[in-house]
C-alpha cells in the first residue's frame, strides 16, 4: 500500500467519521474509526513510520484493550473504501 493511497484513504474515513459522529450514527463512526486503525496497522507493517507514530498516539499506554479489532482479507479493505466510494462516502 502506498504512503499517499492510506493517507487519502484514513483522511476520507476521519471526514466520514466525523459526519457520523455528528449525527450520532454510532455503528458508522466505530466502523469508519476501526477501517482508519487498519489501514493505519497495515502501512506500519509495511514500514511507514507516520502511520506507527500516529498509531501510537491512538494507543495510549492502557491496560485494557477498549478498541474492537477489525480483521481483512487481502483486498477486503480496498473493495471497503471502492464500495464507501460508491454510495457518496
Amino acid at each position: 500500500m502506498s504512503a499517499l493511497n492510506w493517507r487519502e484513504s484514513v483522511a476520507s474515513l476521519l471526514i466520514e467519521a466525523g459526519r457520523a459522529l455528528a449525527v450520532g450514527q454510532v455503528s458508522q463512526v466505530r466502523v469508519a474509526l476501526g477501517t482508519c486503525v487498519a489501514y493505519l496497522e497495515i502501512a506500519e507493517k509495511s514500514g511507514d513510520t507516520m502511520a506507527g507514530d500516529l498509531l501510537r498516539q491512538l494507543r495510549p499506554q492502557l491496560t485494557d484493550e477498549l478498541t474492537e479489532r477489525f480483521q481483512f482479507a487481502p483486498g477486503e479493505l480496498e473493495e471497503l473504501e471502492a464500495e464507501n466510494k460508491r454510495n457518496g462516502g
